[in-house]
């Protein structure tokens, strides 16, 4: 894949990205299986896991905010980290109102996996399953 900086490989269960953190790095999945996670009251909820091919972390590559999420290693995985500064080059060529767009996309994601995640989290009190 283009401009891929390094690769890295990450054991089952081993943290990629933590939720909380300040992160400029974006992912491409090369190999395996990767759980997007978030934990709300000591509760672990899986937003959906993610293969071969899949892009992760690129939300706060575009709004500067810290991560929303975790992204969990289910196996062995192996990851491409994009170049930062090509990632910064591209994005800064396009329009403002592009990029305008693009925040508000990512806006939107977040405000609805955080709706997501509150509903998630009442159906656990309820019911005592996260499923």
């Amino acid at each position: 894949m283009k401009k891929i900086a390094v690769t890295e490989t990450y054991e089952d269960g081993q943290a990629i990205i933590k939720e909380g953190t300040h992160g400029e790095g974006t992912y491409v999945i090369m190999s395996g299986q990767v759980a997007i996670k978030v934990k709300i009251d000591n509760v672990v909820i899986t937003i959906t896991e993610l293969e071969k091919g899949d892009i992760f972390g690129h939300m706060s590559l575009i709004d500067r905010q810290p991560r929303s999420a975790s992204a969990v290693a289910v196996g062995q995985v192996k990851v491409g980290l994009f170049d930062k500064d090509y990632l910064d080059s591209e994005i800064n060529q396009t329009s403002e109102d592009f990029r305008i767009i693009l925040r508000a996309l990512v806006d939107r994601l977040r405000n609805t996996t955080t709706k997501y995640t509150n509903l998630c989290i009442k159906h656990y009190k309820l019911t005592g399953s996260i499923e």
